[in-house]
């Protein structure tokens, strides 16, 4: 067989290697796109649901380690808000500076309690603010992992920390789940490891995504 059928032969063949290949490369890209947004849009979902949990734990002690209790807490419980009237003078008082208690204590300063509904204070406009809003908030859905008809896992405990009981929460959701849908499989992600908030070995309310 002489050069030029040779080459007549190759020519498709590099054809078709060289489409596989970009046809590889641009699914390769393709992928982390949308693998970057999937992460991005459950990194505000943990976040949110973080917010709750803190609120809840203000209002009740704990951690929930349901979301059927801390959904509720959200629709039908009320948070505190204590107001403070007068401020404590900054001047001394016999020689001394005196604290908020000792102002409270003398009638410098007086507080007022209010009780306003957990879902209006937790996610008020304020925080709404501060949200990624690529992802818009929806209360209706705040438990549920999205691209799938999962809820995120969630556990609370308390751990012993340098002889002190630490309340602590996890709340977290497998990069299998994050996925859910897209060929995730051979990718630089380990499907079985976990994007989570909170820690049930540490005293932590940080996410695990480097924040």
């Amino acid at each position: 067989m002489n050069a030029k059928k040779i080459t007549l032969i190759l020519i498709p063949i590099n054809l078709i290697l060289a489409f596989f290949v970009y046809d590889s490369i641009s699914s390769e890209v393709e992928f982390n796109k949308l693998a970057k947004e999937r992460i991005a849009e459950n990194v505000q979902k943990l976040k949110d649901l973080r917010t709750l949990q803190i609120a809840y734990k203000r209002e009740n002690e704990v951690f929930a380690d349901n979301f059927t209790s801390l959904i509720d807490f959200l629709e039908n419980d009320s948070t505190t808000i204590i107001k403070s009237v007068g401020e404590t003078p900054d001047s001394l008082i016999n020689g001394q500076q005196i604290s908020d208690a000792q102002a409270l204590e003398m009638g410098l300063i007086s507080r007022d309690t209010f009780y306003v509904s957990a879902k209006e204070s937790i996610f008020n406009e304020t925080y709404l603010k501060t949200r990624n809003n690529q992802y818009p908030f929806d209360i209706n859905s705040i438990t549920e992992i999205p691209n799938t008809n999962k809820q995120y896992n969630i556990d609370a405990n308390v751990i012993e920390k340098g002889k002190v009981s630490v309340q602590v929460f996890e709340i977290s959701v497998t990069f299998k789940d994050v996925f859910n849908g897209l060929d995730a499989e051979n990718k630089k992600y380990d499907l079985n490891s976990f994007l989570k908030v909170g820690s049930m070995t540490e005293a932590s309310l940080n996410g695990n995504w480097g924040e």
